[in-house]
């Protein structure tokens, strides 16, 4: 059964739950979780990204994958010695965020007899990008322990996770699905990094690909084009030519 629950934070006494918003974790409004009965949060973000019931089908997608977590946990209580149920619990929670597990040990229990095809499927999708989620998760907790006026520790932040992504990228870790979360933010770091690192093609990749993907958004024009400006100059800086270059021209 799922039952749906507003809770409005507003902090007003005559009022329930006005602390669950913080109790849970969270920080800004709106804020959709999925809870199970003993009111721990269990899913906070899906294949969009942070969890936001806006449509049907995106409602029932995220419960479908509470159901499956809710079944192992029964599965497992009900026969503890099941080695498939208990590997393909740790391996749900761990995609669902709910429990930290090593990827090395995911790896290993992956493997192990009883894991449905969907699951392995789903699991192999998640650890592609596992290593740009960590990244972006840590960059975030980063810059919350920076006070907002301390510009120049936030930018040198910014800057680092930019050429971990941009790292990334020439590894081969490339996302391409618009729908997946983290999608944007993948693609500004990459380009950010290319930037940083004079490297116009990767940036010029990077903008293609959200400008594909995004262009269409008007909130995200002004954004867009400054980032086209600032590859255009990138460009132009180094078709100029450089000193050496200018003397042996007047020689």
């Amino acid at each position: 059964m799922f039952v749906p629950y507003v809770n409005i934070s507003a902090q007003l006494p005559d009022k329930p739950d006005q602390g669950l918003l913080r109790a849970i974790g969270s920080r800004s409004f709106p804020t959709c979780v999925i809870m199970d009965t003993d009111g721990k949060v269990i899913l906070r973000n899906d294949t969009a990204g942070a969890f936001r019931p806006t449509t049907e089908k995106r409602l029932r997608a995220s419960l479908e994958v509470v159901q499956e977590l809710l079944q192992l946990r029964s599965a497992v209580k009900a026969d503890p010695e099941d080695s498939g149920s208990q590997a393909s619990l740790k391996v749900v929670e761990s995609i669902l965020e709910i429990r930290s597990i090593p990827l090395a040990e995911l790896d290993r229990l992956i493997e192990e007899p009883g894991i449905s095809k969907q699951l392995m499927q789903r699991f192999r999708r998640w650890r592609a990008v596992k290593p740009v989620t960590q990244l972006l998760q840590d960059y975030v907790a980063k810059v919350r322990k920076i006070p907002r006026s301390d510009t120049a520790a936030r930018t040198r932040e910014f800057h680092s996770a930019a050429g971990k992504m941009l790292a990334f990228y020439r590894q081969g870790l490339v996302l391409d699905d618009p729908r997946a979360g983290i999608f944007s933010d993948y693609w500004r770091l990459v380009y950010e990094g290319a930037l940083q690192e004079e490297d116009v093609e990767a940036a010029a990749r990077a903008l293609t690909v959200y400008r594909q993907a995004f262009g269409s958004r008007p909130d995200l024009k002004n954004r867009i084009d400054l980032m086209a400006k600032r590859l255009g100059s990138l460009r132009k800086s180094q078709e100029q030519p450089g000193p050496d270059e200018k003397q042996g021209e007047l020689r």
